[in-house]
């Protein structure tokens, strides 16, 4: 019986998510703002065994931000960034709690999701899902440290955007780099704890694809 008790609490579920001050709106500078494929227009709350996660992307550049370790039954949700926008807006530097609703992993109905968001400032949003199935992210941001043979560069927009979503983060600016991934994606930290990570596709190339070298006489 005292095993029975043991398992039945352990499988409650806590639907509360605590995300610290500036996390969602560092994440959610990387959702695509204009986009066919309407599902990258959002910030996805991530579910799983390892615990949950913020994550969003462009299709260019990725920023994940791991919110716990509690595990918990897989599940997506998908905050569109329109409802969401006012809400980041007023708490860039509050702590955010967001409630999942019961049964957030369970089967879809027709009836769309709503998740909860609150401020510390009692500000409170309601946002309902937004439609579609966001993509693997796990696949995509596997760093490769393996060495690569050509030249690799970054688009500088988004080596912009990960500063930027740094500097929302930290009160106390820091030197971000984007450390280029061998094969794969470079990889940057966005926060001191190593909580929240962007991830930048990179463009190859060689230094015949180069500017020539300056002409000019100064």
């Amino acid at each position: 019986m005292e095993n029975a008790t043991a398992t039945e609490t352990n499988t409650t579920i806590d639907n509360d998510l605590m995300i610290m001050p500036g996390h969602l709106a560092a994440i959610a500078m990387f959702a695509a703002k204009k986009d066919v494929r309407f599902y990258l227009m959002g910030v996805c709350i991530d579910t799983g065994p390892t615990g949950s996660f913020l994550v969003a992307t462009c299709g260019h550049t990725v920023a994940v931000h791991q919110i716990d370790t509690v595990a918990r039954p897989v599940g997506q949700f998908i905050m569109p960034l329109v409802p969401l926008a006012s809400m980041i807006k007023a708490n860039k530097r509050v702590g955010i709690k967001i409630t999942l609703p019961d049964g957030f992993a369970g089967q879809y109905e027709k009836a769309k999701r709503q998740v909860t968001l609150e401020s510390l400032k009692g500000e409170i949003a309601i946002v309902s899902e937004l439609d579609g199935i966001f993509p693997d992210w796990r696949r995509v941001t596997r760093y490769d440290d393996s060495p690569y043979p050509q030249q690799v560069f970054f688009n500088p927009k988004y080596l912009m955007r990960v500063a930027d979503a740094a500097d929302l983060i930290n009160t106390r600016k820091f030197a971000v780099q984007v450390r280029p991934g061998g094969t794969g994606v470079g990889f940057a930290w966005l926060d001191l704890e190593g909580k929240t990570v962007a991830y930048v596709m990179p463009i190859r190339g060689t230094i015949d694809d180069l500017p020539s070298k300056p002409t000019m006489t100064y």
